[in-house]
């Protein structure tokens, strides 16, 4: 089948709230013909940052609008469905894990179950072209390498525990930390083959960006935000322990509902935000909003696509300009069974080799099908994408054979998402900030200008860069619009 266009995957969205531009009945009109609103806070953006702001301000009694640019809410949760209308396929964050309390009441609240991601059986590692299968989490390293993998994980873990999550640049070491790359101090600081390339697989895993694209000191703050380098990387115990029952995308629906159809507006890019000196005007495609603060819910990177009156500040603007989403695509094969479940396998594998470099299996409740769902990151994703669509099966396809046997090679469906490609996204699943970045400007990631509040998964302080801190984001952002109001 040929690659799905981000119009094919709008038509097989699993959204059951909204799907197209709309404003409160009866509004008043704008200049430019579209709606104009009067209310106490707009929030730009829909996914779920901006909309648990909305939330949490409209349960405050203030009266609220959220503009979205796309035609979906969500943001960077993205759930479709199988060819034949099937299996939920999340393109964006999938897993849920212990200590995530946040997304886990959210999901209670809304009726959305979870169930656990399998992790029964053997993995599979491929490193130096070297197919090994272990169990658990202690990977099959010579006696040295596996010494040494311990001691670099007890030391990273130490060392975050000095971090302030809310101002790493002020912790001791910063300017150290952020002055290199974690490429450069892999091979100054990890003492064996066999642990370096386990350290730079799980930085890759963690954060779809190559070790010499992000600073230590942004690793530590990721480790301190979620509370180890293990709670990261694990499934059991971890990150990926669990998975949402009917996708990821049931949780921003469900906030949405809530809200009210007539105070959210989709499909309409924010053009401009002035402040008045009175108030706010937020001007976008279908919509102007007036209101008395804006909170801004958008990727980093995409809040200088915004022209406002008057500009960002410096520090602000230079940040953005140095906090690139990562480089990220998903690859999906879905099969008549999970026969790797059979064999005894998790359908889990890391790899140092392209241009898969880790899997899951995603089969969910009331499924006979098996699901192998495979990230491409960084440099891969980056030349994975420059193939055309039957190349790229036949790569994943070979691949997944020499993890998990013949059975890989003949998939019922092949699926296939490029992240980067995404107009309103160019990446994920996070902004990394470039080494320098946090020491230089990082002092103005979560910092209000005028009447502007900013806020994302990357602001938050507890489990950045996961849906459970988009959703403490938008509460934290919430909190501090209220307050000036």
């Amino acid at each position: 089948m040929s690659a799905l266009s981000r119009r094919d995957l709008l038509k097989t969205a699993g959204t059951g709230v909204v799907v197209a531009a709309g404003v409160a009945p009866g509004s008043a009109r704008a200049a430019d013909g579209g709606a104009e609103l009067t209310v106490d806070v707009a929030v730009v953006g829909a996914g779920l940052t901006g909309l648990t702001a909305a939330r949490e301000l409209q349960r405050a009694g203030k009266t609220v609008h959220v503009i979205e640019a796309d035609e979906r809410v969500g943001g960077r949760i993205w759930t479709t469905s199988a060819p034949g209308g099937r299996e939920p396929v999340n393109w964006g964050a999938t897993f849920v894990g212990p200590s995530q309390d946040k997304v886990l009441a959210l999901a209670s609240e809304l009726g959305v179950g979870t169930y656990k991601t399998w992790d029964t059986g053997k993995n599979v590692q491929d490193f130096a072209g070297k197919v090994q299968r272990y169990t658990g989490t202690v990977p099959p390293l010579d006696l040295l390498s596996l010494i040494e993998a311990q001691r670099v994980i007890n030391l990273i873990n130490s060392m975050a525990r000095g971090i302030d999550p809310a101002a790493p640049w002020s912790s001791p070491r910063a300017t150290g930390l952020d002055t290199v790359t974690c490429q450069t101090w892999i091979d100054a600081n990890v003492l064996t083959g066999g642990a370096r390339s386990l350290v730079r697989a799980a930085i890759l895993a963690i954060f779809s960006c190559e070790p010499a694209e992000i600073s230590p000191l942004h690793l530590l703050f990721y480790v301190k935000s979620a509370g180890s380098l293990e709670k990261l990387l694990n499934t059991t115990a971890g990150a990926q322990e669990s998975q949402l029952v009917g996708g990821s995308q049931r949780l921003p629906e469900g906030l949405a509902a809530r809200i009210g159809a007539g105070n959210l507006t989709l499909s309409s890019p924010v053009r401009k935000i002035v402040d008045t000196g009175s108030g706010v005007r937020v001007i976008a495609e279908h919509v102007t909003v007036n209101a008395k603060r804006v909170v801004v819910a958008v990727p980093p990177p995409m809040v200088p696509r915004i022209a406002f009156e008057p500009g960002l500040s410096a520090l602000k603007d230079q940040l953005y300009q140095r906090m690139p989403m990562a480089s990220v695509g998903k690859v999906i094969a879905i099969y008549r069974t999970p026969f790797w479940r059979a064999a005894g396998l998790t359908g889990q594998a890391v790899s140092d080799q392209g241009p898969v470099s880790n899997t899951f299996d995603l089969t969910g409740p009331g499924t006979s099908r098996g699901v192998l769902m495979g990230f491409v990151d960084g440099q891969r994703a980056r030349e994975f994408w420059d193939l055309d669509q039957a190349e790229r099966r036949r790569q994943v396809t070979v691949q997944f054979t020499r993890w998990f046997g013949a059975a890989a090679a003949t998939p019922d469906d092949y699926l296939d998402l490029s992240w980067d490609a995404q107009p309103l996204h160019r990446g994920c699943p996070v902004a990394i900030p470039a080494p320098g970045a946090l020491i230089g400007f990082g002092r103005a990631l979560r910092r209000p200008e005028g009447r502007c509040h900013f806020a994302s998964t990357e602001t938050a302080l507890v489990w950045s860069g996961y849906m459970d801190g988009a959703i403490r984001a938008g509460e934290a952002v919430a909190a501090e619009a209220r307050a000036a109001l």
